[in-house]
Order: C-alpha cells, then sequence, then structure tokens
C-alpha cells in the first residue's frame, strides 16, 4: 500500500512537471523559435597606406562592384583654431570654400558643372576637423580630382557669397533661442567647460561681422596644406594610377603656414547651477553634465556599457524610472561623456512638465549614484553589450566607413586594432568593471546643471543643488561704434536737426495730434516682383495702427499704449516684451514723430560723411528706449538718408537699414521725404512712394480696440 502510494506520487509529479514544460513550450513566443545567425565580424577591407612626398596620408581600397569613385578627405583645421573676436570664420571659410568656387572656375561654373556630370563635391569646417568629399564616376575620376584638388588649393572666397554665407550664419543666430534644448545644450556647454572656453564659443552677429576676405585668405594659407590632409579613396580605379594622378593633382600646394597648436585645455570644474528663465514656455528642459573620459581610458568600454544601461536608449534605467514609472518626463537619456580626440561631456538630460522641474532632477541623480554604487543586473548587462556590438557592426558596414576611422585612429594616436579590442573588451565585460567605471568616471555630486522654463512655474528654486546663476541669453545687437558725446557735439547735431524741422514745418510739428499715411512698397523677393500697400494711422502721444496689403493677405499691427497686437491670416497674436518694446520704438523713430519730439531726444553730430555724392553731417539721435538712427543732412539741412537697426524680412536676422531720400514734396503741408529707396545690409529691397499724408484726420477709436 506504502509502495502504491510511492509510485503514485512519482507518477503525480512527474505528470506536473511534463504538463508545466508542456505549458512553457505553449507560452514560449514565437520570434524565439527563430534561429539567428551569428553577428558578422566587422571586417577590414584590403587597403593601401601610403604617404605622399608631399606630406599627404593616402588610404586606397579598391573595389571595382561598381563603376564609382569616392574620395573622403579629412584636414587638420577647425574652430579651435580662429580668433574669438571672429566665431564663425572657420565655419565660413569652409562654406565658401565650395560656394565661392576657384580662381579658375565660378562657384555658379561648379554649380553647373557637377549637376550636369552627376558629381558630388562638399566642403567644410567643424569644431576640430575639416573636410571635403567627391563622389564621381570612374569615367570622370580626373575631372573629379581636378576639381577636388582646386578647391581645395585655390579658393576665391568671392565677397557675394562671403555676404551670403554672413546671411545664413546672422539668420541662424538670430534663430538660435527658438528651441528649448538648443538653448539648454549651448547653455551647459559654457557652464561645463567655461565660458570662453573653445568648444563652448559660438558667433555672434558683431564676430561674423568681422570677418573679411582677407580673414579667410589667411586662414585657408595657415592650416590648409598637403601635410595636413588624409584622403580616402574608394571605388573602381587602379592604385598605382590613382596615386599617381593624386600627386599631379596636388602638385604644387605649399606646406600649411602655421604649426599645429596643443588641444585647448579641458578643467574638471565645480558644479555650478544655472536657470535660463523663459515664460513663454510651459516645460523644463534640464541638461546635467561634467568632463568626460577619452576613448584610450582604461575606463572607456566599462563606462559606454555602463551608459547603455543608464540611458543610451530605450529599456534603460532612466526611462524606465523617470519616464514610465514616476511619469517625470516626456524624454529622458544620457550620453557617455566619451570622446576620441578630446574627454567627452558625461550628460543626462530630461524634458519634464514646470512642475516637476526639480523632482525630474533629483530622480535623474538618482539614478546615477545606484549606478556608481551597485552592480546591474545579468539581463541588463547582457542587453548593454548586445545592444552595442549590434550597432557597431552597423556603424562599419561600408569600406569609406572603415577607413575614415582609421583616419581618426591615426591622427588622434589609436591602435589600428582599436576597434577589435574594444568590442573584445564589451564582449567579456562584467558587472564588476561596469561599476568599477561609472564609479571612477561619474561624479554624480559634481555635475553642473543647467535648466531651460518657467522658472515661476517650477517645483523647486533649484536652489537644494547648489546656488543658482540665472542666465541671460539675449542675442547682442551688433555693436555700433559711436564716440563719446561732447557738449559740443550735442549742440552741433540739435542744432542742425532743429534746422531741419524749421525746414521740413516747423511749429506746425509741435502741434500735430494726429495723421494718416499711405505709401506702396515696390520689392523684389525671390525673384518676384511685389507691391505692398501700407496705411497708418498714428495718434500721439503712444498710439498707431498700420495695415499692410500684401498678395499673400492682409496684415494689422496695432499700438496701443503699453499694449500691442499682431493680426494676421493666422488670427491675433499679443505683442509683449521685445515685440512690444520694438512696436513702441519704431513709433518713435518715425522722421515725423523725431521732428515732433525733438526737444526730448539727444542728437549728437558726428563726422561728416560723403553720401552717395553729397557731404553730409550725420546725427546720431536716440532718447526712445534702447534704439538710435543716424540722420544724415547735407549742407541745406535737407536728409539724404536715414539709417538705422532693423530686421531682415526674408531671415530674421538683425540688418543695417538705409532709406535714401530720392524726393521731396508737399505732405498735408510739410515738405517731406515723398519718395524712397530701402535697402537692408547695402543690399536693395525697394522704393517706396508717399501716396496720402493727412493731418489730423477724423478717426474711428475702434481701429485701437482688439
Amino acid at each position: 500500500m506504502k509502495t502504491t502510494r510511492f509510485f503514485g506520487g512519482l507518477l503525480l509529479i512527474a505528470c506536473l512537471l511534463l504538463s508545466l514544460a508542456s505549458t512553457a513550450a505553449l507560452a514560449k513566443k514565437p520570434w524565439d523559435k527563430i534561429k539567428t545567425p551569428e553577428l558578422n565580424e566587422v571586417k577590414m577591407p584590403a587597403y593601401e597606406r601610403v604617404e605622399l612626398a608631399n606630406g599627404m596620408i593616402v588610404y586606397l581600397a579598391e573595389d571595382h562592384e561598381l563603376p564609382m569613385v569616392d574620395l573622403s578627405a579629412t584636414i587638420d583645421v577647425g574652430a579651435i583654431y580662429e580668433d574669438p573676436a571672429k566665431v564663425g570664420l572657420a565655419n565660413m571659410t569652409g562654406t565658401v570654400m565650395r560656394s565661392g568656387g576657384t580662381v579658375n572656375r565660378s562657384g555658379d561654373d561648379l554649380d553647373e558643372l557637377v549637376e550636369a556630370r552627376g558629381l558630388a563635391v562638399e566642403t567644410f569646417i567643424g569644431q576640430n576637423n575639416g573636410g571635403a568629399f567627391l563622389s564621381a564616376m570612374s569615367e570622370d575620376t580626373d575631372l573629379g580630382l581636378e576639381l577636388l584638388a582646386d578647391i581645395l588649393m585655390n579658393p576665391a572666397f568671392p565677397e557675394d557669397k562671403i555676404k551670403l554665407a554672413k546671411e545664413q550664419q546672422k539668420a541662424g543666430i538670430s534663430r538660435r533661442n527658438d528651441q528649448p534644448m538648443t538653448i539648454a545644450q549651448r547653455e551647459a556647454m559654457k557652464a561645463v567647460y567655461g565660458a570662453d572656453h573653445p568648444f563652448a564659443r559660438h558667433p555672434e552677429y558683431d564676430t561674423i561681422a568681422a570677418v573679411t576676405r582677407d580673414d579667410m585668405l589667411a586662414f585657408h594659407a595657415d592650416w590648409f596644406g598637403p601635410d595636413r590632409m588624409y584622403l580616402v579613396v574608394i571605388g573602381d580605379f587602379d592604385s598605382a594610377a590613382m596615386i599617381d594622378k593624386i600627386e599631379q593633382a596636388f602638385a604644387g600646394w605649399a606646406p600649411a603656414r602655421m604649426d599645429l597648436p596643443p588641444d585647448p585645455e579641458i578643467y574638471d570644474l565645480p558644479r555650478t547651477v544655472n536657470v535660463v528663465d523663459k515664460d513663454d514656455i510651459t516645460q523644463s528642459t534640464v541638461v546635467l553634465g561634467h568632463k568626460g573620459i577619452r576613448a584610450d581610458s582604461e575606463h572607456y568600454a566599462g563606462v559606454m556599457v555602463g551608459n547603455r544601461i543608464l540611458g543610451g536608449g530605450f529599456a534603460t534605467r532612466l526611462f524606465n524610472e523617470v519616464r514610465s514609472r514616476q511619469g517625470l518626463a516626456y524624454s529622458v537619456g544620457s550620453s557617455s561623456g566619451t570622446g576620441f580626440r578630446n574627454p567627452g561631456m558625461f550628460m543626462a538630460f530630461t524634458m519634464t512638465k514646470s512642475e516637476s522641474s526639480e523632482k525630474a532632477t533629483d530622480a535623474i541623480l538618482a539614478e546615477i549614484q545606484k549606478m556608481i554604487e551597485e552592480e546591474v543586473t545579468d539581463d541588463e548587462l547582457a542587453y548593454a553589450t548586445d545592444g552595442i556590438l549590434n550597432s557597431e557592426v552597423f556603424n562599419f558596414d561600408t569600406k569609406r566607413e572603415i577607413l575614415d576611422r582609421m583616419v581618426m585612429y591615426e591622427r588622434y594616436g589609436y591602435p589600428v586594432d582599436f576597434l577589435q579590442k574594444y568590442q573584445e573588451q564589451v564582449k567579456n565585460m562584467t558587472k564588476a568593471e561596469v561599476l568599477a567605471a561609472t564609479k571612477a568616471v561619474w561624479k554624480p555630486d559634481n555635475m553642473t546643471i543647467l535648466a531651460v522654463g518657467n522658472y515661476a512655474d517650477w517645483d523647486g528654486d533649484f536652489s537644494k543643488f547648489g546656488p543658482v546663476t540665472m542666465v541671460d541669453i539675449t542675442i547682442p545687437e551688433p555693436a555700433l561704434d559711436i564716440p563719446d558725446a561732447t557738449p559740443a557735439s550735442l549742440e552741433q547735431g540739435k542744432a542742425a536737426l532743429v534746422a531741419a524741422r524749421d525746414a521740413s514745418g516747423g511749429s506746425k510739428f509741435a502741434s500735430l495730434g494726429s495723421y494718416f499715411e499711405s505709401a506702396t512698397l515696390e520689392a523684389t523677393i525671390q525673384g518676384m516682383d511685389l507691391t505692398f500697400t501700407t496705411e497708418k494711422t498714428v495718434v500721439f502721444p503712444d498710439r498707431s495702427y498700420t495695415l499692410v496689403k500684401t498678395p499673400f493677405g492682409n496684415q494689422t499691427m496695432v499700438l496701443a499704449g503699453d499694449k500691442a497686437w499682431a493680426t494676421g491670416p493666422m488670427g491675433v497674436r499679443d505683442l509683449e516684451g521685445d515685440d512690444l518694446t520694438s512696436a513702441q520704438e519704431d513709433m518713435a523713430k518715425d522722421l515725423v514723430s523725431v521732428f515732433r519730439d525733438l526737444d526730448d531726444l539727444q542728437c549728437q553730430a558726428l563726422d561728416v560723411r560723403t553720401i552717395e555724392g553729397r557731404e553730409c553731417l550725420p546725427v546720431h539721435v536716440s532718447g526712445f528706449g534702447d534704439g538710435y538712427q543716424i540722420v544724415f543732412l547735407d549742407d541745406a539741412g535737407e536728409v539724404v538718408m536715414v539709417q538705422q537697426p532693423g530686421t531682415s524680412p526674408m531671415t530674421g536676422a538683425p540688418v543695417t537699414q538705409k532709406v535714401f531720400v530720392e524726393e521731396y514734396g508737399d505732405l498735408g503741408g510739410f515738405r517731406m521725404p515723398s519718395k524712397m529707396r530701402l535697402t537692408y545690409d547695402d543690399e536693395l529691397f525697394g522704393t517706396i512712394a508717399v501716396q496720402e499724408f493727412t493731418v489730423d484726420p477724423e478717426i474711428d477709436g475702434a481701429l485701437f480696440e482688439k
């Protein structure tokens, strides 16, 4: 009986085990049954490395599968070598080398030739390297090499293309505060590296304006040369013949004039807490960071694996904890802080609600702290190492990518088998090694914090992390070099403008209560001739209604004392802050307003200048906020030209606006400019003609009601 029970118990257990096994098999995911092949190794292509007599290093890899040749040039040049007073020089030099063409071919001729032959030719200069790229059919190899060599050796830097490059830079500056993450990353670089560090610099209107053609020529001569160039050539060619072609194409190119200086030192700066207060956004962007390591550090592989677990993708600790479990972030992540040439910046970031700004920052710091105190799990380690090894394969799936990486290794002093050794380290990584690496490199208590958002709505003032510094991100306007005023220059300037006012209407300006003006602007925009009509009603001292009729619809702008708004096809938009100030200053700087309120303005005479053949006295007029204008008067006291800061209607960037008076007319009993020419940065934008000017008209008060 006992025996029967014993075997019966075993039978029951066996049945249960079989049942569980069957259930496990049924529960197994369908994709688990798919057999996946072993991950492909990164295989080095057959290549040849040649150092030419002129110092150029050439990597060649023949590939006869397609009748094409690709050339990728890397040059030891970069923005880290530019004058701090001319930030933007390097980037613009790299652009205009291609857009401006050479001493032998204009940029437009190059464009036509490249398009006709199906070539691709580009140049650039970044922060710490420059480069060029050429792609051509095999039959056009000689032509392609000729063009590439001509561009690199003989750039022309024509003024019109320099001007275009400057406009592009200025447009970028004008938009640099549009996106919170862009602000956060830019200002975090300043906070971590130091505001004046070459890695943290960025262009301003004045640094762009300071760049000249001679600067570009000198920068090119200083840093470009065959001894600074690494050329990767891949495609359908014979290596021996290609070497001969390269030597011929670049024959006579002189070495770079300047010796390469040491790279800028990067210091371990103490934590700072920095806040950019923007009251026009409803979420916060927070970036935390400190100096990282170079890729040749003993901790490199461990930090890379650790970052993959912390926040380097989806299914990471930051994603799972801060975003999914606590619900504190729209986006969250981290970067390892490694670099090949220079130490990188270990960084974590989040975008969160204003009301959870401090809590989300706390949560990120807590997760980093765990990474340096506790070993990761087996599953996390497997996930991270598999992810890195998989991604590395796709980073090197072409011969060009592999050989470009070989160039980088050579430039920065890494062994040729660095990648293979790194992969092996990752493959054999242990939890203890990850902990040791993160503990050695990551210092959460030392992470500088940069946060952007509506500070009044935050759940804390961030002082728990350290003393808070408020960061001003106002974009500096282009500087105007005006000498200090003297009593004599002020007296002369006021007398000159009083005489001009008296000649235009005298005491009638003081009694002017309102006016209506209608004018047309004939402009050419992107090749299209367009007509705009402006109808402006002004009621002194502080109300104006402007209707602009455009081919694309009507727009209005209303100023009613301390309020302003604009109406267009997209609806009504309140004008506040700088926009309101600008509207108020625009009304005050109108020539009628200047003559009417002349007694309240400061007028400083400057040195005599010749404007379009006429000797003029410039008078710098100020007293309407931060704005100014310069009124140029001829010997008869007539206004010849008015100069003031403006905004490009095409790019939104600041420009120098000049209005040249071509004709005077009788406007409602006043002798005032009736036909004018408008320029932005000395480029003609259009002509203005006054159609009607009515003094003290009957005005509908509803114009100034929203």
